[in-house]
């Protein structure tokens, strides 16, 4: 039996704050968005993802992947309300699922994943083969060195394109290049990936009027044992709360706030 089907007890509460937010530089304003109006859906998501034991039909969505090398995931719930006034629910894993982009059901990523592909075709099995070719060699081989310094440069310039495929639209009906918003120093690899951002731009992009927000981490413990099965976070201050500004900016006045 899967440690997720015989240990799994309903979601593990933790005691800070779950709220997502950021600084805007557009407006010059902090935005933040509860997560207890989603904690109930998020609860009841939880416990159907134990029950079916995986994230949609297909074998390669189990959740045998996230406790196998993957070590778990983040998943996140987004309440909203319709321009009818009906509420409901957006779902959404962080990054790609066992090397899909694409679930049904399931929100989309923000870029391109097409896109994404061409991007990295040349590029990706360099790096690869750099990483490879350095294995067996001291540390300071000179060789070593300078295939060091290339693979740097290689992934610093891949990065950089990467980033350019995230545009980002916010409750203002604005839409900027993720680099343009980004409050923090550099974007680290995985910017615009995680729920929280998929989650609002899906949202804004849609017409939806978000009212709650909630994340929670499914699968084996992480490497540094700071994320359990079942446990809620707040989305992540590296990645997640630099751009959370601009795609929460404009939601106040949807939701009758200034």
């Amino acid at each position: 039996m899967p440690f997720w089907a015989r240990s799994a007890t309903g979601p593990v509460m933790s005691a800070q704050n779950l709220d997502c937010g950021g600084y805007c530089r557009d407006c010059g304003r902090e935005h933040t968005l509860a997560a207890e109006p989603a904690l109930p859906l998020a609860r009841d998501l939880l416990a159907e993802l134990e029950r079916c034991g995986g994230i949609g039909p297909d074998p390669r969505l189990s959740l045998d992947y996230l406790y196998g090398p993957a070590r778990g995931q983040m998943f996140g719930v987004l309440k909203y309300r319709d321009e009818e006034g009906n509420q409901g629910a957006l779902k959404a894993f962080s990054g790609q699922y066992n090397g899909l982009w694409h679930v049904a059901g399931w929100v989309a990523p923000i870029l391109d994943a097409a896109e994404f592909a061409r991007v990295i075709r040349f590029d990706e099995p360099r790096i690869k083969d750099l990483t490879l070719r350095m294995r067996g060699l001291q540390e300071i081989d000179p060789l070593r060195l300078a295939m060091l310094a290339q693979r740097r440069d290689l992934s610093r310039n891949l990065m950089e394109r990467i980033f350019t495929l995230y545009q980002l639209t916010n409750f203002r009906g604005q839409t900027r290049a993720m680099a343009e918003v980004y409050t923090g120093k550099a974007m680290p690899t995985g910017t615009g990936e995680c729920c929280a951002p998929k989650l609002l731009h899906h949202a804004a992009v849609h017409g939806l009027t978000p009212l709650g927000l909630a994340e929670f981490y499914v699968g084996r413990e992480n490497r540094s044992v700071t994320r359990r099965h079942g446990e809620f976070f707040a989305p992540c201050a590296e990645k997640c709360r630099p751009i959370l500004g601009f795609l929460l900016c404009g939601l106040e006045e949807r939701n009758g706030r200034t």
